[in-house]
């Protein structure tokens, strides 16, 4: 295959997810009618939609020594796998009712091992890329130095922060070059980290001007900010291409499809807003 040109680094574990009806009530357990047990992760499908998006990627994440088969992912993904003796592989349990809407519990395994030092020994798939995309499903301390290595080799660095565990720190943010959070991440890191107490309803209903101002206080680089109908982009000191410092694209994008599309895009092209809208579509397409 081609040389690995994006690089995803983060959390793997094996979903369980169940559809219901409606979803469980305390002391009221909800009837499924469909079950099903696959890979997953946010690194998982983050590649997985790099790929499907024509992109040559390499996948780093730790598992367990147990029976799992992180199997699924297409020809144009080089997986780097940290086995980690004595621990489970990490379990994710998601409820899905009829209108989409889902409660999910994550285990983290073997993703709290990951180790920065066998990140750094993948040092052939950072030398081809040009883009990382790193969650923080994984080992915090990993995560970080993963961020610096990409920065000495000069990749575009972005971060998908969720699920916003509580070792995150702005430690991280100060070496992105992309955050991308949904509305509800959003108010929740400008509580943490600004001590400004929003609702992602609040947020909603911010203008552009206002989130902007929140945005440049969070990261120096490129802020995303995932609202219910547009995507709101707040541009650091380099607009990657754009003519505008900040902006909003009538469409929305979230998820894992729509972060490994990103990245994706943001390999060749020629601004952000074209990778941005290309995202947005491989993301509601599947919605």
């Amino acid at each position: 295959m081609p040389a690995v040109r994006l690089l995803v680094v983060g959390g793997y574990s094996e979903e369980e997810r169940w559809r219901t009806p409606r979803l469980p009530r305390a002391g009221e357990p909800a009837y499924a009618d469909d079950f099903e047990r696959r890979p997953g992760g946010k690194a998982f499908h983050q590649a997985l939609a790099a790929a499907r998006a024509g992109m040559p990627t390499g996948l780093i994440a730790a598992i367990g020594d147990d029976t799992i088969d992180p199997s699924g992912l297409p020809a144009n993904v080089v997986a780097r796998w940290q086995v980690v003796s004595g621990v489970r592989t990490g379990r994710t349990a998601i409820v899905l009712d009829a209108k989409g809407q889902a409660l999910s519990v994550l285990s983290s395994g073997a993703n709290d091992r990951l180790d920065a030092g066998f990140v750094a020994r993948q040092a052939d798939l950072f030398d081809g890329a040009k883009v990382l995309l790193v969650s923080t499903e994984a080992n915090i301390d990993a995560v970080a130095a993963t961020l610096d290595l990409a920065g000495t080799k000069r990749l575009l660095r972005v971060l998908d922060p969720g699920p916003l565990p509580p070792s995150l720190s702005v430690r991280e943010f100060a070496s992105t070059d992309v955050l991308l959070l949904d509305v509800h991440e959003f108010a929740r890191v400008c509580g943490r980290f600004l001590s400004i107490d929003i609702t992602a309803q609040a947020v909603t209903g911010m203008d552009d001007t206002t989130i902007n101002a929140l945005a440049r206080r969070l990261c120096a680089g490129t802020v995303v900010v995932s609202l219910d109908r547009s995507c709101l982009v707040s541009h650091g000191s380099d607009r990657h291409g754009d003519e505008a410092d900040l902006y909003r694209v009538p469409t929305c994008g979230a998820g894992d499809v729509f972060k490994g599309t990103l990245a994706a895009r943001l390999v060749d092209a020629p601004c952000f807003r074209d990778a941005l809208v290309a995202a947005c579509t491989a993301s509601n397409r599947i919605s």
